[in-house]
């Protein structure tokens, strides 16, 4: 299930490696300069969904200290699905650029 933007963050902030929630809302923090600040119940339904889904999956913890966090990473359905955002995003920025280019003055 695509659930907007905040699948596409939480793809993105998996692209960079696995991590745990918290670790996943802190990498959007950091991406978007801290612009998309995704809340635990935005950001732990679109972890089921997208792990419904198979784009995501759990992963043990990397952490020795932490064995009990939950990581995620992408699989390879999830890569394929943000490759397929990525190009959707910049056929509309590039649609967006023509426009705006036609709206410039002395655009055409």
């Amino acid at each position: 299930m695509w659930s907007g933007p905040a699948s596409l963050y939480l793809l993105t902030a998996l692209s960079h490696g696995p991590r745990h929630g918290l670790g996943i809302a802190e990498e959007v923090a950091r991406f978007t300069d801290d612009t998309v600040i995704l809340g635990p119940g935005t950001l732990y339904r679109v972890i089921r969904e997208l792990s419904e889904d198979g784009w995501i999956r759990r992963v043990d913890s990397p952490e020795p200290d932490h064995p009990h966090r939950k990581y995620y990473e992408l699989t390879p359905r999830g890569r394929d699905q943000l490759a397929d955002a990525l190009r959707e995003l910049e056929a509309v920025a590039a649609a967006a650029r023509r426009g705006l280019d036609r709206l410039a003055p002395g655009g055409a």
